[in-house]
């Protein structure tokens, strides 16, 4: 479940990541969060490959019904 923030932004960011967004054909929100996952890739690298491992083994992990 996503968790809803309160942010406060410069208007001149905010008006810029708006137009971007529309630009990519996105919501703001999902801007926003694909901008913050490329740069938490960039930074921490170990991180985003951990949590892609976890997705996988569970996509891979047969379910009991």
């Amino acid at each position: 479940m996503k968790t809803p923030i309160a942010l406060r932004i410069d208007p001149e960011v905010l008006a810029a990541a708006r137009e971007c967004a529309r630009q990519d054909n996105r919501t703001l929100t999902n801007f926003i969060e694909t901008a913050l996952r490329q740069r938490i890739a960039e930074v921490m690298p170990a991180l985003v490959a951990r949590e892609q491992d976890c997705a996988q083994q569970s996509r891979e992990r047969p379910r009991d019904f």
